[in-house]
């Protein structure tokens, strides 16, 4: 098993917001030394100053001063990894087995090993259903509809190719990965986690969000999780240490409960 990645220095923001103890070649250097402790191998790739991993350079001058591309294929939402496909495909040529792609704030925490089955050729971590009842989603749902791009696992098959080649395509066309992502690999209803569907001959294996793909402190317990995404407005809980699993088991129910309890209607 490979687990591929990637990052720009220059993404340490988000929104214009820094996060003073986030750093992608920190938490990158966390993910190799887990992957070498479960025995498996790495690739890294250093988008622009990183500091580690093969060079791999983009010349999109918006992409290398602040991490995203200036094109929005929706106002305010902001491309950030069209390069995405290209990164895959150099690892795929180097290797004959499972590559798990993880973004560049993406960390790997747990042994994986069971994810490494040969029922599919492309695998797809699901949003968790009750993140798709919200305003947010529902503007954005052609973009990001029921997968999140954050982690990805591709078998060594022909179809997976085909597949990274077609996204690849459909990358360029749209201007954003993850929509395009999303149009490939997603049926019309929301699938059921590890079930498979066969699309235009690809077998999607969909594997759940809350384990493999976690960005879901501020809502649910990290407990079982064996991937944390530090996306977005959720990059300050990197590094996630004793404290702020604390903060996650124990106040994050009473806000929520709170902010359930402030919501509900008043009987007239």
């Amino acid at each position: 098993m490979v687990i591929l990645t990637c990052a720009n220095a220059a993404k340490e923001t988000h929104e214009g917001k820094a996060f003073k103890n986030f750093s992608f070649r920190r938490l990158i250097e966390d993910t190799i030394k887990r992957s070498e402790y479960f025995g498996y191998k790495m690739d890294v790739y250093d988008l622009g100053n990183l500091g580690i991993g093969e060079l791999y350079s983009i010349e999109d001058e918006s992409f290398v001063a602040t991490g995203y591309y200036e094109k929005e294929v929706k106002s305010g939402y902001k491309t950030k990894s069209l390069f995405k496909p290209e990164i895959v495909k150099l690892s795929m040529a180097k290797h004959d087995e499972l590559i798990v792609y993880l973004d560049g704030d993406a960390q790997l925490c747990g042994c994986i090993d069971e994810v490494d089955t040969d029922d599919y050729d492309i695998g797809v971590t699901l949003r968790d259903v009750e993140e798709l009842d919200n305003d947010w989603h529902r503007e954005h749902m052609d973009i990001v509809k029921y997968v999140n791009a954050g982690v990805i696992f591709f078998r060594p098959t022909p179809k997976a190719r085909e597949f990274v080649e077609n996204w690849a395509c459909m990358t360029e066309q749209l201007g954003n990965d993850q929509m395009a992502l999303n149009r490939l690999s997603c049926p019309d209803e929301y699938p059921k986690a590890w079930t498979v569907h066969i699309l235009n001959g690809v077998r999607v294996k969909y594997f759940p969000g809350k384990v493999y793909n976690f960005y879901y402190f501020m809502e649910a317990t990290a407990l079982g999780a064996k991937i944390y995404h530090f996306k977005g407005s959720v990059r300050h809980f990197y590094p996630f240490d004793l404290k702020k699993r604390l903060f996650c088991l124990c106040i994050v129910p009473i806000i929520n409960l709170v902010s359930k309890v402030r919501k509900k209607p008043v009987a007239r």
